[in-house]
C-alpha cells in the first residue's frame, strides 16, 4: 500500500533560510504586475520547488482575489504562509516588496528633478514593457484557465466574469464576481439540481440513477471528458457517474467494482480523480485514454503491489501554519476595530493630523479595493490628488514609471507618501506602506485558519471552485485593460504622458505574441521575457527615429 508521510518537522532558522534563499530573486525579478506575478510564483513553487501542489495554489489564487489588497502580494504570502509558517510569512513579504518600495522611494525624492515631458526613448522602453507584460498575464491566464476550468458551469463562470469586467468598472464588481462564482457552483452541485438534470437526460424510460453512499453528491467535481487538456481539466462528454461502494470482499471480482477513494485524495481536484478510484463511466467509449496522462490509482487497488512510502509537503498545510479557528477571528477582529477606530477618530477630530489623515485614507483604500494593482491607481488619485497632497503630473509620472519596478502595484503607496507628506517623506513613505498592505494581510490571517481545516470539505470546495473561476476570468480582463492604456504617448498639449492601446501600431501585438510563445513553448523565464519587451521598444524607437 502506498503510505504518505510528512517532511520531517524543520527548526524556525531553517525555515526562515528558506523562505529568504526562494524570494530574494522575487524581489528583484518581479517585474510586470500581477499577472506576471502569477507565472513566476506558479513556475517557482508548483513547478520548481513543489512547496504547494496546483490545487492549493487555485485556492490561494482564489482567496486572494477574493479579498481585498494586493492579490499576488496576498499570494506571494500565501504560500510562505502555508509551507513554513506566520514568521516566514512575513519574511515572504517583506523580502518581495521591499525592493520595489524602496525603488519608489527613491523615485518620490527624484521625482521633481523629472521633467514634465518624457524623453521619448523612455516612453518607448515602457510601452515594450506593457507590450511584455501584456503577453505575461494572458499566458497566466491561459494556464490558471486550463488548471481551474473542470466542467461546462465552471467555463461558464470563468468567460461571464471576464466578459462583465471588461465591460464594465465599479469597485464593487469584482466581490460581487466572485459570490456569485461560488453561489453558481454550489447551486449547480446540489443533489437535487443533479437528479433533475439527469432525469431530463434520460428521459422517462431510462434506468433509475444509483446514489453515491460513500461521498457526499458533488457529481460535477467529477465530469470526465474523452478529451483532456493539457492542465488535465476535462469535461462531460460521456455520462460519468458515482458509483455504490461495495460492503463485502468479493467485491473485488465484480466487473462493475470500484476503490475507494484514500483520504490523502481531494476529490475535487480533477488531476488526482481517476476512473480507476471514483467512477464507474457508462458510455461505450469509457476505455478511451485521456489526452493527459491522469494520476495512477491508488497502491490498494492493487493488493500485490509492495508497500511505498513517499513525502508530500505539499498537503500538510497544518505542520507549521498553526494558527487556530479562534486566531483567526482574533485577526479579524483587530482588521474591524483598527478600521473602524480609524475612520471614527478622523470624522470627529477637528483638525486630525496630516499624516494620520494620511494614513487613514490609504488604509480605507487597501480595504476596500479588489481586484489589485489595475484597480488601485485611479482610487489613489481620488484620495491624494484631489485634496491636494500630490500635484496631478507628479502623480501621472509616478503611474507611467512603477511599471520599471519589481514587486506590487501597491507600492504606489510608498511614492504618494513621499510627495502627500512632504515635512517627513520617509514617514509619509512608511504609513503610506503599512496603510496599504496591512488591511489584505490580515484578513489573509483571519480567513487561512478557516481554509486549513474545511479546504477538504465538499460544500467548501464546491464554492471555491466557482470563486476560482471568477477570479481567472478577471486576470482576463487585467489583459484587456493593460492593453487599452500600454502604448504611453505625450498628453494633448505637451504635458504629462497618457496611456492609448497597443493596437496603435501592429508591433506591439508581435511584442505581447512574441512574449506568450516564448515563455509558453521555449521555457523563457519571464523576467528575460519583460527585459526583452523593453530592448524591442528600444528597437521600434530606434526604427522610427532613422
Amino acid at each position: 500500500m502506498e503510505e504518505t508521510v510528512e517532511e520531517p518537522r524543520k527548526p524556525l532558522l531553517h525555515r526562515l533560510v528558506e523562505v529568504t534563499r526562494a524570494y530574494a530573486p522575487l524581489g528583484f525579478t518581479s517585474f510586470g504586475g500581477p499577472g506576471v506575478h502569477v507565472i513566476l510564483l506558479r513556475r517557482l513553487f508548483v513547478d520548481k520547488l513543489k512547496w504547494v501542489d496546483e490545487t492549493i495554489f487555485n485556492d490561494l489564487y482564489g482567496l486572494g482575489n477574493a479579498l481585498p489588497g494586493p492579490g499576488s502580494t496576498q499570494l506571494a504570502f500565501s504560500i510562505a504562509l502555508v509551507r513554513a509558517g506566520i514568521l516566514s510569512g512575513l519574511l515572504a513579504f517583506l523580502i518581495w516588496s521591499l525592493p520595489g518600495a524602496l525603488g519608489m522611494l527613491a523615485l518620490g525624492f527624484g521625482v521633481r528633478q523629472i521633467p514634465e515631458k518624457l524623453p521619448g526613448i523612455v516612453l518607448a522602453l515602457f510601452t515594450g514593457l506593457n507590450a511584455a507584460a501584456v503577453g505575461l498575464i494572458a499566458l497566466a491566464a491561459y494556464n490558471l484557465s486550463a488548471s481551474t476550468i473542470t466542467d461546462y458551469v465552471t467555463r461558464v463562470t470563468l468567460f461571464v466574469a471576464a466578459a462583465i469586467s471588461c465591460c464594465f468598472e465599479a469597485q464593487w464588481l469584482f466581490p460581487t464576481m466572485m459570490v456569485g462564482g461560488g453561489l453558481t457552483t454550489f447551486v449547480w452541485d446540489n443533489e437535487r439540481v443533479q437528479k433533475g438534470l439527469r432525469s431530463i437526460r434520460r428521459g422517462k424510460n431510462a434506468t433509475p440513477v444509483e446514489e453515491a453512499t460513500s461521498v457526499p453528491a458533488s457529481p460535477v467535481l467529477l465530469r470526465g471528458h474523452g478529451e483532456g487538456r493539457k492542465s488535465g481539466v476535462y469535461e462531460r462528454d460521456e455520462e460519468v457517474e458515482l458509483d455504490t461502494l461495495p460492503h463485502n470482499s468479493s467485491a473485488h471480482h465484480h466487473p462493475d467494482a470500484i476503490t475507494p477513494v484514500p483520504d490523502n485524495i481531494i476529490a475535487s481536484d480533477p488531476a488526482t480523480v481517476t476512473p480507476h478510484t471514483t467512477l464507474r463511466n457508462r458510455s461505450a467509449s469509457a476505455a478511451a485514454p485521456l489526452s493527459r496522462p491522469m494520476t495512477p490509482p491508488p497502491e490498494s487497488a492493487h493488493p500485490a503491489s509492495s508497500s511505498v512510502k513517499h513525502v508530500t509537503p505539499t498537503t500538510a498545510i497544518n505542520t507549521y501554519f498553526t494558527l487556530s479557528i479562534p486566531g483567526g477571528l482574533a485577526f479579524l477582529g483587530l482588521f474591524v476595530v483598527s478600521l473602524t477606530l480609524f475612520l471614527t477618530l478622523r470624522s470627529h477630530l477637528p483638525h486630525p493630523p496630516h499624516t494620520f489623515d494620511f494614513f487613514t485614507s490609504l488604509y480605507l483604500a487597501g480595504t476596500i479595493i479588489f481586484g489589485g494593482g489595475p484597480v488601485v491607481i485611479p482610487l489613489l488619485r481620488s484620495y491624494t490628488v484631489d485634496p491636494g497632497w500630490v500635484a496631478p503630473r507628479d502623480f501621472l509620472l509616478g503611474f507611467a514609471i512603477l511599471q520599471a519596478f519589481p514587486g506590487p502595484n501597491f507600492n504606489f503607496g510608498v511614492y504618494l507618501g513621499v510627495l502627500a507628506v512632504p515635512s517627513n517623506p520617509v514617514l509619509g513613505a512608511f504609513l503610506g506602506y503599512l496603510g496599504i498592505f496591512a488591511p489584505g494581510i490580515i484578513l489573509k490571517l483571519a480567513i487561512l485558519p478557516v481554509y486549513a481545516r474545511i479546504n477538504k470539505h465538499p460544500v467548501f470546495r464546491s464554492i471555491l471552485r466557482g470563486v476560482n473561476a471568477a477570479a481567472v476570468g478577471l486576470l482576463w480582463t487585467a489583459v484587456w485593460r493593460l492593453w487599452r492604456v500600454g502604448w504611453l504617448v505625450d498628453a494633448p498639449g505637451g504635458v504629462g504622458t497618457v496611456g492609448v492601446s497597443l493596437d496603435g501600431d501592429g508591433w506591439w501585438g508581435v511584442v505581447a505574441a512574441g512574449t506568450f510563445v516564448g515563455c509558453e513553448w521555449f521555457r523563457v523565464p519571464p523576467a528575460i521575457a519583460v527585459v526583452g519587451g523593453s530592448v524591442m521598444g528600444l528597437v521600434w524607437y530606434g526604427v522610427r527615429a532613422a
